[in-house]
């Protein structure tokens, strides 16, 4: 399931639309821009709010108050830093166009979601439920509303105007009501837009990508986020049939985007620290019994401390694992040295009598544990796809 498909219906007829989606055109915000901009501008709008009504008749909306909350939140200040922020654009108009982004949840499991033209964003609850943490979800939406920020609608329908312009909505719309005809509308005559529409689906996602990383560059949500959100989709995709899809292949596989987030978050000097926006990929301290002290790694129980201290050392390994599994070490990097469980030479976990007569041979118990994380990790990302 690609992470955002993108959607425009020609000729949309005038409906009610939703009261969440209401837009008053006069809000969008243009400073600076030419009256041709501005004229384009409240076109996307128009453009927008009649699609989402035809959405809204097609996909049922959530009504899981959590998630709405959640996108409400996190759309409205990254979508504020795009209205005001202009960033580098890859591929799009890269004017600076402000709209008054609209955001919604839509039923249903898939890890998807998709732009409208003029700033109408939707999330499936799949993403929330995919999501390990905010900062996913913001790189989410972040991403979308990249899409909307540069226009890229706009720019297919320039672009394609040497083309039956007209097969491309259709193509969209048919892949969106999930209907049955759109097998048969990829088919016969229309395969060479089909394959130009492939071609602009991919230089969207990677400048989407670039463009959601440099928003949340300037807002409080973690921008490793996207990375190890795209990481995990790889991951669960490598699981996935395989199938050459051809022109049909409208984005560049997940691995791939996971590289390229990797080199411009390099480029940005940020710590990819995954131990911070991923619970799969972090530690975490519990109660015990009788006063005992849990550490854990995503799923996996790994010791338990006993004593007066047990909290203060259990929180010392649980920032050192952190740190220790955020440098991707290899298997052979986590050992055994008396009684003490050591990565990269530093102390990761350190045995006391307080926790027990077997602790030590707990602790043999939780380096093989580790090496096996270790050894998903470094094959769950794109980085070590051979190890």
């Amino acid at each position: 399931m690609a992470l955002a498909a993108f959607l425009v219906v020609a000729s949309a007829p005038a409906v009610q639309v939703p009261d969440w989606a209401v837009v008053v055109a006069q809000t969008a915000t243009v400073d600076g821009a030419d009256e041709k901009h501005k004229r384009e501008i409240q076109d996307d709008i128009k453009l927008g709010q009649e699609t989402s009504a035809q959405v809204e008749k097609e996909l049922p909306v959530s009504e899981n108050a959590e998630y709405v909350q959640k996108a409400l939140k996190i759309g409205d200040e990254l979508s504020a830093i795009a209205n005001r922020k202009q960033v580098k654009v890859t591929w799009g108009d890269p004017r600076l166009s402000s709209y008054p982004y609209h955001f919604q949840v839509l039923k249903g499991d898939d890890v998807n979601a998709f732009s409208l033209p003029g700033g109408y964003i939707y999330i499936y609850e799949g993403v929330f439920k995919f999501a390990e943490s905010d900062d996913e979800i913001a790189g989410v939406i972040a991403h979308e509303i990249s899409h909307a920020a540069f226009r890229h609608i706009a720019t297919l329908r320039r672009e394609q105007s040497k083309f039956d312009l007209i097969n491309i909505p259709l193509i969209i719309a048919a892949i969106l009501s999930k209907s049955t005809e759109a097998a048969q509308i990829m088919t016969g005559g229309q395969l060479l837009n089909q394959a130009v529409f492939s071609g602009w689906s991919v230089k969207a996602e990677e400048a989407a990508d670039y463009g959601g990383l440099q928003y949340m560059l300037s807002s409080k949500y973690n921008p490793v986020g996207m990375l190890t959100f795209m990481e995990r989709l790889a991951f669960r995709d490598r699981g996935q049939p395989k199938f050459d899809y051809g022109i049909y292949q409208t984005h560049p596989p997940s691995a791939e985007r996971a590289k390229a987030l990797m080199q411009k978050l390099q480029e940005a000097h940020v710590p990819i620290k995954r131990s911070a926006v991923s619970t799969s990929m972090s530690s975490k301290v519990l109660p015990g019994e009788n006063g005992t002290v849990e550490l854990w790694f995503g799923k996996s129980k790994l010791y338990l401390f006993g004593g007066s201290d047990a909290l203060t050392r259990a929180d010392a390994a649980s920032a050192a694992l952190d740190g220790f599994f955020d440098s991707v070490p290899a298997i052979y990097d986590a050992v055994i040295e008396g009684t003490k469980l050591v990565g990269k030479d530093q102390m990761l976990i350190d045995v006391s009598s307080d926790d027990g007569p077997e602790a030590q041979k707990s602790l043999e118990g939780a380096l093989a544990t580790i090496k096996r994380l270790l050894f998903d990790l470094n094959y769950r990302l794109w980085q070590n796809p051979d190890r």
